[in-house]
């Protein structure tokens, strides 16, 4: 069934802020930014997390309004980055569950179409990290499943 009263509801979504300079917003200094990123990821945390911390408990909007740069580039900048794209990890787990999933189930139709529509994605983006080089040319999915 297709989607139904799409057009009746609002717009209401919470929205990035846009400034045409480089404008602090935080009472963190860059120095105070970069180390309490650099922190938060020794400690183990992912990308995304480090992200919504800074938003929640700092008052940091964004790293690319504050300081210019992205969160992933200050990360490469201080060798801390991930060797595999979280978005993908992400999928890669998911894949995994839904696989251990079908190994018991194995009559379950609509999680065996799932799973091959997880994997079509991860080879989408496979596909796309080799390309814009955030993936050797040589990594192979195979090693990680």
């Amino acid at each position: 069934m297709s989607r139904m009263h799409t057009r009746k509801r609002g717009k209401s979504k919470s929205r990035r802020l846009h400034t045409s300079e480089e404008g602090k917003v935080s009472q963190l200094t860059n120095d105070e930014i970069i180390k309490t990123i650099v922190d938060l990821k020794k400690s183990g945390l992912t990308n995304s997390v480090i992200g919504v911390r800074l938003r929640d408990q700092y008052g940091v909007p964004g790293t690319r309004t504050e300081l210019g740069t992205k969160l992933n580039t200050i990360l490469k900048e201080n060798n801390l980055s991930d060797t595999v794209p979280e978005d993908l990890m992400n999928l890669i787990k998911r894949y995994k569950n839904v696989k251990a999933h079908t190994e018991v189930n194995r009559k379950d139709q609509s999680n065996i179409r799932g799973q091959g529509l997880i994997m079509a994605k991860i080879l989408r983006l496979v596909k796309y990290y080799k390309r814009e080089g955030y993936l050797p040319e040589e990594w192979n999915l195979n090693r990680v499943l």
